[in-house]
């Protein structure tokens, strides 16, 4: 039993003196791949006023049936795009124009005489011009404003919108 005893002490032994066997190699993992954001909807030409009116809005939009692509379409982007408490999509449109007029209003007086004398074979004659310049002006300034807010249903159409619109 000694010889059995010391065979399993020189076991242990030489056991613990071995390193570990290494772990097996992990298959590499591709990298995930991260979601984009969803793409914006603009306008497809930004240079183009904005032909926002409320005749436009309460002719061309219509509850249940407008989408966002024809929002965009006809007034461009909004200017503030929001999600409520319960996930209600809804946009800001505003758009303020400002319109000075400049009136001129000019007097002008011109008097001309014309004298003449004819004395038998002799000619005399005399000619006079008076000019006079009055001239005035005004400058008027107006403010139109145009603020439309719509709200959105699950499938992207128009649920509900107001308009208003502000001249001063």
């Amino acid at each position: 039993m000694r010889v059995g005893a010391l065979l399993a002490c020189a076991l242990v032994v030489l056991g613990a003196c071995a390193s570990p066997p290494a772990p097996a190699p992990v298959p590499e993992q591709p990298a995930a791949k991260p979601i984009p954001p969803p793409t914006p909807i603009t306008s497809p030409d930004p240079a183009q006023p904005s032909a926002l009116s409320y005749g436009l809005v309460t002719s061309q939009v219509r509850k249940g049936v407008t989408t966002q692509l024809e929002l965009v379409q006809l007034f461009g982007s909004p200017n503030i795009s929001t999600f409520d408490s319960a996930g209600i999509e809804s946009w800001v449109y505003e758009r303020t124009v400002t319109q000075t007029e400049v009136q001129s209003n000019a007097r002008t007086a011109q008097a001309a005489a014309n004298l003449g004398v004819f004395f038998g074979n002799a000619q005399g004659g005399a000619n006079a011009a008076t000019g006079q310049s009055n001239a005035a002006g005004s400058t008027t300034t107006s403010i139109r404003s145009i603020t439309v807010i719509v709200k959105f249903g699950p499938n992207k159409t128009v649920s509900d919108y107001s308009v208003r619109a502000s001249y001063f």
